[in-house]
């Protein structure tokens, strides 16, 4: 690191990278996943109709 930061923003944020990671549920990634699709859908349509 070229600056060494000590400050209390420096504490902060490296209290905030040891939280722990929760794994997602499984309706979590089904509706994460129905989003996703929705906007490709979306996105296929928009250039389809655009580029033609």
């Amino acid at each position: 690191m070229i600056a060494k930061i000590h400050s209390g923003t420096a504490t902060y944020y490296k209290a905030k990278e040891k939280r722990a990671v929760k794994s997602s549920t499984y309706r979590e990634r089904v509706k994460a996943d129905r989003i996703v699709m929705i906007l490709m859908l979306l996105g296929t349509i928009a250039f389809a109709v655009f580029t033609t």
